[in-house]
């Protein structure tokens, strides 16, 4: 099917990538303006969508350029707190609740949307002039900025065009502009101390005025953030002459006049304004539902269906969540038609009612009440208001939304696997069958070193392990070990890598780089310095599952660590890693280990060339692979056998480790288990015999680079 996106912001793009993953390929974004170029303040993203980004794989990157929002507090002008409450996963979702600007997480997903359906995916430069929709056809009209006009042909139009929707108004052309409610809001961002918890939403207000800050984004300069802030007031105490236009000057004037004299706790609100260099101004507008969103093959997503006033982050949160749900249908549905349909009676309904909850500005109205019932504050909100009545208005809000924690934790996945394609069923997002297998095995190796901590004459400790050994990594830990796994090779490498990242710590080396990542714990095991920059890049989707199991112990996470989903068997990993913030003038500590059994020869020695051109002297490098003797020995055919049934068959293996790596131009030590069992390293305890049979035949390495 030939699908045409009408519209480059958050429900675009996330709807083009929602298509790619349920296995749509023929999908183009259509964008107005003559090149993409994101813009806008701060977005909160609720846990229900952050499960959307999260299962296609967007959530590493995201979260590096997001603050992790951890409760929503509520103030009267005069910082009474009148309601908090958690969010995200401090409020028990599976998944976090996340602040970030709006041009940062269009940038994310344009990146992604070019990644997976190349480059001219997204056309610029063609605005939407007409359309002309036929059962099975639309034939849409686009123009760029030199006048010139074409006609594209899509059997599926989908309008995300925004508020001002082109696609909308072809169908609604008697409704007019969009209504407001009187209201002016002035916005902006600028870098200032954390307040509260350092990741807190809040909210203040009397009866007619709001004001809301919160953080997008981590300065470099330690406990200070980049703070968004809104600030809503009657456009009639604006104080703007008939004609007259405001410039920035003007509009923090206006601000400082109606706000400066409010108490947001922590905040110095007068020097957040005079910090904020652009302050923008809107009239805070949306759109009356309407009874039908669907014409022929043609639909709406996001803005351009239900736009809402901006109150309970549900804006881009929703956009997102149409995004999946219309994915989701057109992949399981019969034809586009009964997709259409069943995407528009599951979301309409939720939408319209929302949307009229936002007129009554949704959670926020007990800023209202409690200005009303309370005009000159109070010494105790509970003389206001009953906490139950408190927690109803939010618990309500949630429900009519649809992402209060039940439902969110507990709902079937969007997830259309590809090759159960008609069939709706729930399961991970995966590139492939092989890179599936592999995720499955890293936690494989969480499970015995699990195993091996519990062991009182353990010889690699690991205390959050336990943490990564779920119910189905021990089964497939268990059927591995029944035919003849070993967990020698495991255990031994990650004891030799402690000792060599530990003394590279002490010599000074503050930038490491885990390729392949699985379910390594270094970061949080191993008490590394604060400045260390800890780099995980692994397949989209694993990381994110460790750091959903590992939350528990978030807080002990010292050093920075940064995540990338990526494949490595793609060029554009060391492009991602450098944006991320990797400094390839400086030394690095490279950890590639239990990836090697599952590459062909030319995919390591090209991943090992590019890791070589990344580095700087004093660089070090742990790696291990199979000796080339593991597949010969009969003893290890039945577990060779299983691991090519399940969808992870080894394939590499080294007759000498160490002369590979020195033609690679490494300096380079290696040890086969044996050698190291036989003391033949000087510097690593030897591993006991029950660690190193004489079947697994194995490599660990060091290398320098010097």
């Amino acid at each position: 099917m030939e699908i045409m996106i009408v519209g480059s912001g958050v429900a675009g793009l996330a709807t083009a990538i929602s298509l790619h993953a349920a296995g749509f390929r023929q999908v183009r974004v259509f964008e107005s303006e003559p090149r993409l170029r994101p813009h806008g303040l701060g977005l909160n993203i609720l846990p229900n969508a952050v499960r959307e980004l999260a299962e296609l794989g967007l959530l590493d990157e995201l979260q590096q350029r997001a603050v992790r929002s951890q409760e929503l507090a509520m103030y009267n002008t005069r910082g009474d707190l009148i309601w908090r409450e958690d969010r995200g996963t401090v409020a028990g979702y599976r998944w976090p609740q996340i602040s970030i600007s709006r041009a940062e997480l269009v940038a994310v997903l344009a990146d992604e949307v070019r990644r997976r359906l190349g480059e001219h995916a997204i056309v610029t430069d063609a605005r939407l002039v007409g359309l002309r929709s036929e059962p099975g056809m639309n034939y849409a009209t686009v123009m760029g900025r030199d006048g010139s006009t074409r006609v594209v042909e899509a059997e599926l139009l989908i309008g995300a065009d925004g508020i001002h929707s082109a696609v909308r108004a072809a169908f609604y052309p008697a409704e007019g502009p969009p209504p407001t409610n009187g209201m002016t809001m002035f916005r902006g961002t600028a870098s200032g101390p954390d307040f509260l918890t350092g990741s807190t939403m809040a909210v203040l207000g009397d009866d007619r005025r709001r004001l809301v800050l919160y953080p997008i984004a981590r300065d470099a300069s330690p406990g200070r953030s980049v703070i968004n802030w809104v600030a809503a007031l009657p456009a009639t105490e604006v104080d703007l002459l008939p004609g007259q236009q405001m410039d920035v000057a003007d509009r923090r004037a206006t601000v400082l006049r109606q706000f400066g004299s409010w108490s947001p706790p922590g905040v110095d609100l007068p020097r957040l304004l005079e910090d904020t260099a652009d302050v923008q101004q809107y009239s805070m507008i949306d759109r009356d539902p309407i009874p039908r969103w669907s014409f022929n093959n043609v639909t709406l997503v996001g803005d351009a269906a239900h736009a809402m006033y901006p109150a309970g982050s549900n804006g881009a949160t929703q956009a997102i969540v149409d995004a999946r749900v219309l994915s989701w249908q057109l992949a399981t549905q019969a034809d586009a038609g009964s997709a259409l349909r069943a995407y528009e009676d599951e979301r309409r309904p939720q939408m319209t009612e929302l949307q009229n909850a936002n007129r009554s500005m949704g959670p926020e109205k007990v800023i209202t009440l409690a200005h009303l019932r309370a005009p000159h504050g109070f010494d105790d909100v509970r003389e206001v208001f009953s906490e139950e009545e408190l927690a109803a208005i939010s618990r309500n809000y949630a429900r009519t939304g649809k992402f209060d924690q039940d439902w969110v934790n507990s709902r079937p996945s969007l997830t259309v696997t590809q090759r159960h394609r008609g069939t709706p069923k729930a399961d991970i997002v995966v590139a492939d069958d092989e890179s599936q297998a592999v995720k499955e095995t890293g936690f494989i190796t969480a499970v015995i070193r699990a195993m091996e901590h519990d062991r009182a004459d353990a010889y690699l400790v690991d205390r959050y392990a336990a943490l990564l050994s779920t119910p189905t990594s021990r089964k497939m830990t268990h059927e591995a070990l029944a035919v003849g796994g070993t967990i020698g090779s495991v255990i031994v490498r990650a004891r030799f890598g402690d000792i060599v990242l530990g003394e590279a710590a002490a010599a000074g080396i503050t930038q490491v780089v885990c390729l392949a990542a699985g379910s390594d714990t270094r970061a949080w095991r191993l008490d590394l310095p604060a400045r260390t920059r800890f780099f995980e890049i692994d397949l989209p989707g694993q990381l994110e599952a460790k750091e959903r199991l590992l939350e528990p112990v978030r807080d002990r996470l010292v050093c920075r660590r940064v995540s990338l989903g990526e494949d490595l068997r793609r060029e554009t990993w060391p492009q991602r890693l450098v944006a991320a913030g990797y400094q390839p003038d400086e030394p690095t500590v490279w950890i590639i280990e239990g990836l090697l059994p599952y590459f062909q020869i030319e995919d390591f020695t090209r991943l090992i060339g590019t890791v070589r051109k990344m580095s700087t002297l004093g660089s070090v490098l742990l790696v291990d692979a199979p000796h080339a003797d593991f597949y010969t020995d009969p003893v290890n055919e039945t577990f060779l056998t299983f691991m090519k049934s399940r969808g992870s068959a080894f394939q590499l293996g080294f007759d000498d480790l160490g002369d590979f790596l020195r033609h690679q131009g490494w300096t380079a030590e290696a040890y086969t288990l044996r050698q190291l069992h036989a003391g033949e390293c000087p510097w690593l305890p030897a591993p006991p015999g029950r660690l190193c049979p004489p079947h697994d035949h194995h490599w660990v390495a060091r290398a320098h680079l010097s």
